[in-house]
């Protein structure tokens, strides 16, 4: 079989390279223009998603730290304010004890006096009735000059003691 090259074959050839030329110029390229394009922004998409995330994990980690300071702070003020506590428990049970013990002083002291004053009455009281009980014992053998002069002694002596 003979192949036999005509006109309209080579016509043909230069219009199918024509076409070619011309989808490369008209569609290849804006094709390709538009695929670089879309690219782009797809790796512009996945950067800003990736810096989102980042930036997420940093908030997260900012917050995690954060409510682990609040943590710690509430803890501290637990303990500032079990120790402040403490410090008022002790400070109120000396003062009590203080009080108690001024109280026992007071009241002690209040006892010794009350006491002092039982002697010096019963003294006063029994030195009276000796004298009385002498002068009446003697009283019968000294004369009433004697008599008179002990009496106003016994009486002196007494409003004294009054």
């Amino acid at each position: 079989m003979e192949l036999k090259l005509t006109g309209t074959f080579f016509f043909m050839v230069f219009n199918f390279l024509v076409l070619v030329i011309v989808l490369v110029f008209l569609l290849y390229r804006p094709i390709q223009g538009i695929l670089e394009q879309r690219k782009k922004k797809i790796s512009n998409d996945l950067s800003e998603a990736q810096k989102s995330k980042e930036s997420w994990e940093q908030k997260q980690r900012e917050a995690k730290m954060a409510l682990e300071k609040a943590s710690v702070e509430a803890s501290q003020m637990v303990d500032n304010a079990r120790a402040e506590a403490e410090h008022l428990r002790e400070e109120i049970i000396n003062k009590a004890r203080q009080e108690a013990e001024d109280l026992r002083q007071r009241n002690y002291a209040e006892i010794e006096r009350a006491k002092k004053d039982a002697q010096d009455e019963l003294r006063d009281g029994a030195v009276k009735l000796a004298i009385l009980a002498a002068s009446k014992a003697i009283g019968s053998k000294m004369s009433t000059d004697i008599n008179e002069s002990l009496i106003r002694g016994v009486l002196s002596s007494i409003e004294k003691g009054a």
